[in-house]
């Protein structure tokens, strides 16, 4: 009997020690080689997935585009209700000019008007009945167009001498004062537009390739903490800052209530989501130098070196642009001691490394 069980103990610690060094070298590639067994490795399928990445940069906002108010009439300013910073909503009185002489003006453009329509009537009346002759009846409707235009143009006149804010706008500068006569042309306020500002971003240069226009951002503004504004990129700067090593996202945001200023600081977060063929990051060799590429196993479980094209990398997975086709079995796992052409073994068959 106790030969019989020691029989049994043998041959199953055989059995173990078969198992481990048929474990080993299924699960070891050094070892695997070594007894010329097949290169263990873990696959993943190349698949079209959802990438969604976020891109962080703080910047500045800014209202880009500057507007210069000049006076368009010659008048001595009565009022200037408005100082440098002020912010104004569109219709908000500038510079109040005098308008005395410019009120005459409309007066008397509209009394002398409605006199040469009546003239154009009698004119027309005496050429039906015979009495006037036609190049008398197209003067006279000369004169009344005239007419009608200096009205057009005095009220014009009388009404530039208000100056008032086209947009909503910050005040920049302010050039003229109460008692100073101003100057057809002469610029007396310059305004910038906040009804929609723009943050500038300063993105790093190794997102260049991810920034689009037209790509969404959540903005946070320092003076305004745990608010967030939408905003649009629209426009991306053609040169990258040799110095900061970053390059300029215009990012737009609707300011309506004109509570953003220009020249307040914040930090954007550029959003990207998009379907794509995409391998795992960790399949890629060489990813930031001058040739990335993989291994894939062919349908006789053999290991094929492929250059690949990298795109955006989120979530751990990193989009192919060229050099891998959907199905593709990419080595997930032991590719850094394969060879091209190498005999693969494939470990821990599940659904997607069949």
């Amino acid at each position: 009997m106790d030969l019989l069980v020691g029989l049994v103990l043998g041959l199953l610690c055989m059995g173990m020690v078969g198992w481990m060094a048929v474990h080993l070298v299924n699960t070891d590639q050094i070892d695997a080689k070594r007894v010329g067994l097949a290169t263990p490795v873990e696959v993943l399928p190349a698949g079209v997935r959802a990438l969604h990445m976020t891109i962080g940069a703080s910047g500045t906002l800014s209202s880009l585009n500057t507007i210069s108010m000049t006076a368009r009439v010659s008048s001595l300013v009565t009022s200037v209700p408005v100082d440098l910073g002020d912010v104004v909503r569109k219709g908000d009185l500038l510079a109040g000019l005098d308008d005395r002489i410019f009120v005459a003006g409309v007066e008397a453009a509209r009394v002398a008007s409605d006199h040469d329509d009546k003239q154009v009537v009698r004119m027309e009346t005496l050429e039906e009945r015979g009495y006037g002759a036609a190049t008398d009846t197209e003067t006279a409707r000369q004169t009344a167009t005239a007419a009608r235009q200096v009205v057009v143009q005095s009220e014009i006149d009388l009404g530039n001498t208000k100056i008032v804010a086209p947009v909503g706008s910050v005040v920049l500068t302010r050039t003229v004062n109460p008692g100073e006569i101003t100057s057809i042309g002469e610029e007396v306020f310059e305004l910038g537009p906040i009804e929609q500002v723009y943050m500038v971003a300063a993105v790093p240069t190794d997102k260049t390739g991810f920034v689009t226009l037209g790509m969404g951002a959540d903005v946070e503004i320092d003076s305004f903490p745990g608010e967030i504004f939408k905003g649009v990129v629209v426009k991306i700067d053609a040169v990258a800052s040799v110095t900061t090593r970053t390059f300029s996202a215009y990012i737009r945001i609707n300011n309506s209530d004109l509570r953003l200023r220009p020249g307040v600081t914040g930090y954007a977060r550029l959003e990207r989501s998009h379907s794509t063929l995409a391998v795992p990051s960790v399949a890629i060799l060489n990813p930031v130098g001058d040739q990335a590429t993989v291994f894939i196993v062919d349908g006789e479980n053999r290991a094929r070196i492929r250059e690949v094209r990298p795109g955006l990398m989120a979530d751990g997975m990193t989009e192919i642009l060229d050099g891998v086709q959907e199905g593709d079995r990419v080595v997930t796992v032991g590719q850094l001691e394969l060879h091209d052409g190498d005999k693969v073994t494939i470990n821990r068959a599940g659904p997607w490394n069949r």
